[in-house]
């Protein structure tokens, strides 16, 4: 092996071990990025609520917080939620009952959170592809 071919060499290495350190930032970058994508669909599919009186609500849409992505084990976790007491029944659907406590009909569930995690799945891959290409470029491959 010639010197060049020999420098070349450690210069490829040096850049696959870059890719190896990366590794956990990038796996943090992609749960992080697929979070936010899962928490901007969540909002846009939370429905916000309109009074009698013309006033117009938003209290559950605003509720949505981004929880921190941190390493559990080999794997990273991030993800969001609310703490507003009845954006469950919104999400799932909730049973309608008169004063005695007879059901008198059943309110369907809007599905918002759901539709978030559908849509974060559906771009995992375009988000992976996107982060290889980010490393590539800072790593000079």
């Amino acid at each position: 092996m010639n010197p060049e071919n020999s420098r070349n060499f450690a210069h490829f290495r040096k850049q696959l071990e870059m890719l190896l350190v990366d590794t956990d930032k990038s796996a943090k970058r992609v749960v992080s990025r697929m979070a936010d994508v899962g928490l901007k669909e969540t909002k846009r599919n939370t429905p916000v609520g309109q009074y009698k009186d013309g006033r117009q609500g938003g209290t559950l849409r605003k509720g949505w917080k981004k929880t921190p992505t941190h390493k559990t084990g080999n794997a990273f976790l991030s993800g969001y939620e609310n703490n507003t007491n009845y954006g469950l029944f919104v999400n799932n659907g909730h049973r309608i009952v008169d004063k005695d406590g007879k059901t008198i009909g059943y309110v369907k569930g809007k599905r918002m959170l759901e539709q978030g995690m559908n849509e974060a799945r559906r771009q995992t891959e375009t988000l992976f592809r996107q982060e290889v290409a980010r490393v590539k470029r800072e790593t000079g491959f």
